[in-house]
């Protein structure tokens, strides 16, 4: 059997499947239609606006509106056809099979790590400790399911669990083992199948949430660059680091380590991750004193048989797990692995507070097709319930909505102790985004409602790693900015818009440490959305766009009566704000034709809020002939340093040809200054781009090369040094 008649038998097969009416053409289309209001203005006037909230992607100049539907589709087991890259049309089931193993958890709580240094690996990593302590529901939006059938019953009401657990292959065996299916045959598949995957797992402060600097006297270390953060306090993950004396790049399935210390640049040692299939990959890494924290995501893929109504059917099986492997580099030279958990699903985000690190991944559960008897016994949960370190999540560390199949699976690992679990819960759901605060975690997502879209939002308490629900709330309309919901004090901030009636709105709302509502603000900028936010202590900032971008400081001192301070209306629009000092706003956004709103390039703007009663623009400055920027979508890509008086990113022009450039400022004088322009291949992916400080020298990092700049003497060409 040739591969082109088994991909047609794949196909025909996946015709036998009644995709449910929760996922018919008709349905998807309604509740993409409100997505298509919100964004159709980028579409058509603002070539640079690819929204942040992941429903457009933006790849050399063009938008691709896949995320949302893709997403719709990955929630849903079952077989679906689309198109792959090469114009073939492949059917692919987007839930994946897991065997059980027979490692064991115990009860017993952690004791908290009280040594300064890092614990000597254990000959028995089996033996985990979990936190003793019962979780608690989180209102009515997620109660703990307790046992594995409740599991079972809920994924059985979900209108997605149709169809699960296989990809039809309508081939036999023998076929296979004669080897008529090749091993490139079988990768694109899986290749398709990552596509949706990836689609389905497509992240969201105050001024020290900036790029902060440090001076580290006891050592005499030179200031430098940290990662760019949503939460001050909370540290996140990257693909380059630094330590004011070494630079860690990942770069492809290596994380290279440079030392710059002396007058050139030299390649001090490297740590690489073995891959065991095509797919393995290192996504990002933490680096905090002789500690590295390594976040690695392994997919295999096999084809199996396990049909119970038709044994000549097949299923490709997708075996996908994030690693955190810990490594001592007190030795640059020779790092040391320590320690490492495993977890199933796709990498979605993580977040270290302290030494607890939290792993963030999605795993759809799909319905086990055995008896709801068989299923639930110890034998088989490991089947079909995600696993950490080998073992089962337990049914009393499951949370259960009213229906869904995407679970979101928690862990935390203290550091100091590399390899064991403090804590895991997995959260069964119909996709949500993550705010994690010093103290908190906020799971909030977007509600269809032919009434109204509303944010079912869900808190659960952080406490050196042992993760528990606080309580839910809901929320009228959507956020759409990661800087938008905020906690202050314990309490928790939002702003969303809401569309009904052909229009939209914003409002924000204010919650107590329980997540009672205490105060509202509603009806704000009636015709515009959100486009940008941020908190500073008691007060919001935001800004809206239609034509014009009103930039509002909201007063939330009287949490039962926030009151609008002040509204400033300037041409264009802010993506992204950040707080330059205690009295001044930077805003990177687009310029726009305020009767067109077709964009006229990337555009900074300063403004002061030293009276927010009286905001007032300062100085702006608008870089035509640029259309895109990494930086006005993910924040990581961003380096804006109050201190050392930088503000840098990389961005993409598409007049005539493609030509990407990393652009550095700095602001003097009551205005910004060019302090760089340097020329990026057109091949490379901008995103993957950090520029960073490290005393008196400026590096631009990527993955294949550093190249270094004399900060004192012009921003001088010093050197390049390649990676691979």
């Amino acid at each position: 059997m040739t591969e082109r008649e088994l991909l047609k038998k794949i196909e025909e097969s996946g015709k036998k499947v009644e995709v449910p009416e929760s996922l018919s053409p008709e349905v998807i289309r309604r509740k993409l239609e409100d997505v298509s209001k919100e964004e159709v203005a980028v579409a058509e006037g603002r070539n640079g606006s690819s929204r942040k909230n992941g429903l457009w992607w933006k790849r050399n100049g063009k938008y691709v509106k896949v995320a949302a539907a893709v997403a719709l589709l990955a929630m849903a087991g079952g077989t679906y056809a689309f198109l792959g890259a090469d114009g073939e049309k492949t059917s692919v089931n987007v839930a994946d099979a897991k065997e059980s193993t027979d490692e064991n958890l115990t009860g017993e709580a952690i004791a908290k790590d009280s040594e300064a240094g890092l614990a000597a690996p254990e000959e028995d990593d089996s033996q985990q400790v979990l936190a003793a302590e019962s979780k608690q529901d989180a209102g009515d939006l997620y109660i703990v399911a307790g046992d594995y059938g409740r599991v079972y019953d809920i994924l059985e009401r979900s209108p997605y669990y149709y169809e699960t657990n296989s990809i039809a292959m309508g081939a036999a065996m023998e076929d296979v083992e004669r080897g008529e299916v090749s091993e490139d045959f079988v990768q694109k598949l899986q290749s398709a199948q990552n596509v949706m995957e990836s689609a389905h797992s497509a992240e969201n402060s105050a001024i020290a949430s900036a790029s902060g600097t440090i001076k580290d006297l006891a050592t005499n270390k030179e200031s430098y660059t940290k990662t760019n953060l949503q939460t001050v306090g909370v540290d996140e993950s990257d693909i380059v680091k630094t330590d004011g004396s070494y630079i860690y790049t990942v770069s492809s399935n290596q994380v290279i380590i440079t030392d710059v210390q002396g007058e050139k640049m030299q390649r001090a040692g490297e740590i690489t991750v073995f891959a065991e299939g095509a797919s393995d990959r290192i996504v990002e890494m933490y680096v905090d004193g002789n500690l590295l924290n390594l976040i690695v995501q392994k997919e295999t893929s096999s084809l199996r048989n396990g049909n119970p109504m038709d044994k000549d059917v097949y299923y490709m099986s997708t075996e996908t797990v994030t690693e955190v492997r810990t490594y001592d580099i007190s030795n640059r030279k020779g790092p040391k692995e320590q320690g490492c958990i495993t977890q199933d699903g796709f990498y979605k985000t993580s977040r270290k507070i302290g030494d607890v690190l939290y792993l963030f991944t999605e795993k759809s559960v799909a319905m086990p097709q055995v008896t709801r008897e068989k299923a639930v016994t110890e034998g088989e949960v490991g089947g079909w319930i995600p696993v950490v370190n080998g073992n089962a999540i337990t049914a009393d560390r499951i949370y259960l909505p009213k229906q869904g199949n995407d679970g979101l699976v928690i862990s935390s690992v203290n550091v100091k102790n590399p390899g064991k679990i403090v804590d895991n819960v997995m959260i069964l759901n119909n996709y949500v985004d993550i705010y994690v605060s010093t103290e908190a975690l906020y799971l909030y997502g977007r509600e269809w409602s032919s009434t109204g879209d509303t944010t079912q939002i869900a808190k659960f308490s952080l406490k050196e790693g042992v993760i528990n629900a606080v309580g839910a709330a809901s929320a009228r309309g959507v956020v759409r900015d990661t800087f938008a919901i905020n906690e202050y004090e314990g309490k928790l901030r939002l702003l969303t818009t809401d569309w009904k009636n052909g229009g939209s709105e914003n409002q924000l709302y204010l919650f107590d440490e329980k997540m009672q509502l205490t105060g509202t603000l509603e009806g704000v900028a009636k015709g515009e959305e959100i486009y940008a936010a941020r908190f500073l202590a008691n007060t919001a900032y935001f800004v809206t766009y239609r034509n014009t971008d009103p930039l509002f400081a909201v007063d939330l001192t009287d949490e039962k009566n926030p009151k609008i301070l002040s509204e400033l209306e300037i041409t264009g629009f802010s993506e992204y704000l950040h707080f330059w000092g205690k009295d001044k706003l930077l805003g990177i956004g687009y310029e726009t034709d305020p009767e067109s709103g077709v964009t006229k390039g990337i555009k900074l703007t300063m403004f002061d809020i030293s009276n927010p009663s009286n905001l007032a623009p300062i100085a702006t400055c608008v870089i035509k002939n640029i259309n895109y920027s990494p930086a006005l979508y993910n924040y990581k890509c961003v380096l804006a340093d109050t201190q050392e008086n930088l503000i840098g990113f990389a961005a993409e022009s598409y007049k005539n040809s493609v030509k990407k450039s990393y652009l550095l400022f700095s602001w003097e004088d009551g205005n910004f200054k060019e302090l760089l322009t340097e020329g990026i291949e057109d091949t490379k992916d901008t995103e993957q781009y950090r520029g960073l400080y490290i005393g008196q020298r400026f590096y631009l990092v990527n993955p294949d090369s550093i190249v270094s700049f004399d900060r004192g003497n012009g921003y001088k060409l010093l050197e390049r040094l390649e990676l691979d």
